[in-house]
């Protein structure tokens, strides 16, 4: 065996994915094991990468995932080092890509590294294909009101932070969830893989990409409505986190 590709299962609601992703996992480990014994590429596009993850063959490296299932693939496998936000992750002969047509940028990168580049070229040109992307985080969006399988102390986050994130911090959520700055803290390390902290920049930076599409808000207005002072550190801060600028993320996404 030369390459192994696990390919992602039809669009079910998120419970009912997880479901089937462990029973599917048990069916796929012999087949993942016997592909390692062979030292073949191994890759998974969007849900399969919870196969990998299962199998134990991504403990401790760096794997992306489809972004509406970070949340659980970090609480269930927090030995993995998941990065979400990225369309494709190749750790040494292993490569895990997000959700949907990012399995363009899998096959791409499989074509090159197989020493296909001119193949790669030209199904690019006839196929009319974007140019390589690098990021998946652009095109998230709030999972509220949808089965998502999340847990119940994030829907009560979600729930004190709606219309509030211009004064969300710490200090605030603590208060309204009647407990110490410290013992949140636990919860989240414990419940949701991350820190206050960023959970507060996901949910502001989810808010502004929201706000991006949805209105004709300046960037300076949405960057102050989501918390930020400085338009500058927040313009920073969001290139760093989808690929592009506010501007660009408005007239590409939008």
């Amino acid at each position: 065996m030369d390459v192994l590709i696990l390919i992602a299962m039809p669009g079910v609601e998120i419970p009912e994915l997880l479901r089937s992703l462990d029973e599917e996992s048990e069916h796929s480990k012999p087949l993942i094991a016997l592909a390692q014994q062979q030292d073949a590429i191994i890759a998974a596009h969007c849900g399969a990468c919870y196969l990998l993850a299962n199998s134990g063959l991504l403990d401790g490296k760096r794997a992306t995932i489809s972004w509406w299932l970070r949340a659980e693939a970090s609480r269930r496998f927090p030995q993995v080092r998941w990065d979400a936000s990225r369309l494709l992750i190749r750790q040494d002969r292993l490569y895990t890509c997000g959700g949907g047509f990012s399995g363009l940028e899998l096959a791409r990168a499989l074509l090159i590294d197989l020493g296909f580049s001119k193949e790669e070229r030209i199904i690019r040109k006839l196929l009319v294909l974007p140019p390589p992307r690098t990021f998946q985080s652009p095109y998230e969006f709030s999972l509220d009101g949808i089965s998502n399988g999340a847990s119940p102390f994030e829907d009560k986050l979600r729930e004190l932070s709606k219309d509030k994130m211009s004064e969300i911090d710490l200090k605030f959520l603590a208060t309204e969830l009647g407990m110490s700055s410290r013992t949140l803290s636990r919860r989240f390390f414990d419940e949701l893989q991350t820190t206050p902290g960023k959970w507060i920049q996901e949910r502001r930076l989810e808010l502004a990409r929201s706000m991006l599409e949805e209105t004709k808000l300046s960037v300076s207005e949405i960057c102050y409505r989501v918390g930020y002072q400085d338009v500058a550190s927040f313009s920073r801060l969001f290139s760093r986190t989808t690929g592009m600028a506010p501007g660009e993320f408005r007239k590409q996404i939008g």
